[in-house]
């Protein structure tokens, strides 16, 4: 059967090299995570080209005009703020790559070593990475429909300018999408430790009916126990990971919350400016607006993807607890070794409780995203009636 979900990850790996964001390399027959002077040479290239044509090319004035070539000053503010922390989040995330480069090869290996010994995990992703594609793939594509449609109109300082913000952008995707997969190869590996766990509690509700004779009862206990010890090594393992990705991804985490957040707040307030000044006084058609608004589709889209992505894993999680519930349903006729062997699992969950944030400084969980879109909602607001006031 052709193994396209190999292919797409492998498309992503060679395209992260391309584009100067990975500066490490994996061979995918044996599974080594390396450095070669070659790929290093060519990061370095690569990453210091861009830095330095922002430095020469990039203003405010520009973007501006790349959006509507009639703004008042509330609209630059908002699209200065909006590409600005775009870019900052683009080059930091570049920077943070070679800051954390170790951990990152180390994060490689681990996921790698996981992967070997449960290679059936690329089943459980195969929908994740299908949709992950369709968003990231149609966020891409209507960027540059619009970067390309913007060109003919500008000149060539702000042509280089839109250039380099279509680039840091591919490069802020990429990078955001790693984590997506990273995230996503969790999920799967939760899914079946879970399938796995089921099935130990559900020949241990059968065994503890069953009157403590025989050498078959024994055996079996055992060969419940040691699946139970390997499944607890398994999730210690993969919040291991967890931590790991909070630690290499956590001010990539930062800039691509804040950067969601502004945007939406953008978004809703030059949707008002769209309704209140006419798309003729801005100077934008039809055929842009409806680019526009398919873009939006996608980026948001890819966005709530990402989000759902970190909460699912909170789901698995749970998910592990409540079944590690159900063992008080048991006949007290259990081997000891099986009974304590329930119980490390339980005190390892509950003495190191999984935890997602951002760089410490707010949780990732349902409430928390629903707060957040909350405040996007009133800032919104806040910000079309700044404008209603004063222009």
């Amino acid at each position: 059967m052709f193994d396209w979900v190999g292919l797409l990850l492998k498309a992503v790996y060679f395209y992260c090299h391309f584009i100067g964001l990975s500066n490490f390399e994996y061979d995918w027959r044996t599974g080594r995570v390396f450095t070669s002077w070659r790929n290093t040479l060519y990061a370095i290239t690569i990453n210091a080209l861009i830095v330095i044509a922002f430095i020469m090319y990039w203003t405010g004035q520009s973007i501006t005009n790349y959006v509507f070539r009639s703004a008042n000053k509330l609209h630059e503010y908002v699209v200065i703020i909006m590409y600005g922390l775009k870019v900052t989040a683009g080059l930091l995330t570049l920077l943070n790559r070679w800051l954390q480069r170790g951990q990152t090869i180390q994060l490689a290996k681990d996921i790698i070593r996981l992967y070997m010994s449960n290679p059936q995990v690329k089943k459980m992703i195969q929908r994740g990475v299908l949709l992950k594609a369709f968003s990231g793939g149609g966020t891409v594509l209507f960027q540059v429909i619009i970067s390309v449609g913007a060109l003919s109109r500008l000149g060539l300082s702000q042509i280089v300018g839109v250039s380099l913000h279509t680039f840091i952008s591919f490069i802020l995707n990429l990078a955001i999408s790693q984590h997506f997969f990273i995230m996503l190869f969790v999920r799967g590996q939760y899914q079946i430790v879970n399938i796995q766990l089921r099935q130990v509690i559900e020949e241990s509700l059968r065994l503890s009916y069953l009157q403590k004779k025989g050498g078959n009862f024994m055996t079996r206990c055992c060969h419940l126990s040691d699946v139970l010890e390997d499944i607890g090594k398994f999730q210690s393992q993969l919040q291991s990971i967890l931590v790991q990705v909070g630690e290499v991804f956590g001010i990539q985490g930062l800039m691509s919350y804040s950067g969601y957040y502004i945007s939406c707040v953008a978004a809703y307030y030059l949707s008002y400016s769209m309704y209140k000044y006419g798309h003729e006084t801005l100077n934008t058609s039809y055929k842009t607006m409806i680019v526009a608004g398919i873009f939006a589709f996608f980026y948001y889209l890819d966005g709530s993807m990402n989000c759902m992505n970190m909460l699912f894993v909170w789901d698995h999680h749970k998910e592990m607890l409540r079944l590690l519930e159900e063992r008080t349903v048991f006949a007290s006729r259990l081997d000891v070794r099986l009974e304590e062997s329930f119980e490390r699992l339980q005190l390892q969950l509950v003495g190191n409780p999984l935890t997602m944030n951002v760089l410490g400084i707010f949780p990732i969980t349902r409430s928390s995203t629903a707060a957040m879109v909350g405040s996007i909602i009133t800032n919104s607001i806040l910000l079309i009636q700044f404008d209603m006031t004063y222009f």
